[in-house]
């Protein structure tokens, strides 16, 4: 006999208790039940659930438990609408944090003190404020669909108070530290994508990824339309992290030596340009690997790869480009964003434009 798959059913007679059963499978693997005297009211029941269930909703039932609304939504919202990286957060928060928490409470019964105790009791045990507030943004998220779909009559999360992020620091490089850099890794196979880091601000993910086909060399631009993101089954190709990310970025003339001069010698013309020697897409932890190994016998800081990121919009914004064009640059949402993640920056601006101010009324 076939088994049932998940949002599937079946109608019943119960003899025992005379009764009519209408039994359906939930998108977390349970099993919802309905029970009527009469066949004709459980199946018009049941025809509603099932149909319920293929628009991606849950049948309307007070008895439904925060896991498997989370599950449901998963299933019929999140694997088609989150990036695979942002899917794996919200699973791993909700069978690590969730489930064992507030998982079995009914939906109907959440309430604003269950999320408080739940974000107290994880900082208390170690979790970070930046990953107890991204908790709460995934619960935020899923439960406004859960009032979209008319499983609750409000959103509990508008009314916690989710942990203020801690204040984020980084370090960055100077240009004479950056060139010492370039100098140490110059002749490597791997000296182009550092260059691409280093003069055009690109994310790890976005250096990796980059095909033949965005390297526009007559215009001398890099569009970006690809990242290289890890999963637990391995590396993959995604799109960008935001739509803002999407970019043309344009290269400066040593940038632009340097990547012609690898692709003059590459014997593709499709296809990443960026490989291991099987030809596979490398390996992100690879990559820092080798990187940590060269800033190491360089005498340079210890940073992180993404720290060449900041150092190349650190120097941008030292030597007066506007940062709405570093914003663009770097592929941010908004240049609210770029002038928060540089505020540091900025106060050394602040005497140039004072000079300036003074040539002004002079």
């Amino acid at each position: 006999m076939r088994r049932r798959s998940r949002g599937e059913g079946s109608i019943y007679f119960w003899k025992e208790k005379g009764l009519w059963v209408s039994k359906i499978t939930l998108p977390d693997g349970t099993t919802k039940k309905k029970y009527g005297k009469l066949q004709k009211d459980v199946r018009e029941y049941h025809q509603t659930a099932l149909n319920q269930l293929r628009q991606g909703m849950l049948p309307k039932d007070d008895s439904i438990t925060v896991s498997q609304f989370m599950a449901h939504y998963m299933e019929a919202v999140g694997k088609h609408t989150l990036r695979p990286t942002t899917q794996e957060s919200y699973w791993s928060h909700i069978r690590n944090h969730v489930d064992p928490t507030i998982g079995k409470i009914k939906l109907k019964d959440l309430r604003p003190d269950h999320l408080q105790s739940l974000y107290s009791q994880k900082l208390s045990l170690g979790l970070s404020r930046r990953s107890v507030r991204l908790l709460h943004a995934n619960l935020r998220t899923a439960l406004k669909q859960a009032m979209r779909w008319g499983l609750v009559a409000r959103n509990v999360t508008d009314l916690v108070q989710a942990p203020r992020p801690a204040k984020t620091t980084f370090t960055f490089c100077t240009k004479e530290q950056l060139n010492t850099f370039l100098k140490g890794v110059e002749g490597h196979r791997w000296y182009p994508i550092y260059v691409l880091l280093v003069y055009l601000g690109l994310r790890e993910g976005e250096a990796l990824a980059i095909h033949y086909e965005d390297c526009d060399m007559v215009n001398r631009v890099i569009n970006v339309r690809h990242t290289l993101i890890t999963l637990k089954t391995g590396v993959t190709l995604s799109e960008p992290k935001t739509q803002m990310s999407k970019r043309a970025v344009t290269l400066p003339k040593v940038a632009y030596d340097v990547l012609k001069q690898y692709l003059d010698q590459l014997e593709i013309n499709h296809g990443l340009i960026f490989t291991s020697s099987a030809g596979t897409p490398i390996y992100p932890r690879n990559f820092i690997r080798h990187f940590k190994k060269v800033i190491a016998e360089a005498g340079l800081p210890d940073i992180r790869v993404h720290d060449l990121r900041h150092s190349h919009a650190s120097l941008l914004l030292a030597s007066g480009v506007h940062p709405k064009l570093v914003q663009e640059r770097l592929g941010h949402s908004s240049i609210a964003l770029t002038l928060d993640t540089y505020s540091h920056v900025i106060p050394s601006l602040q005497e140039e434009v004072a000079r300036r101010m003074d040539d002004l009324m002079e």
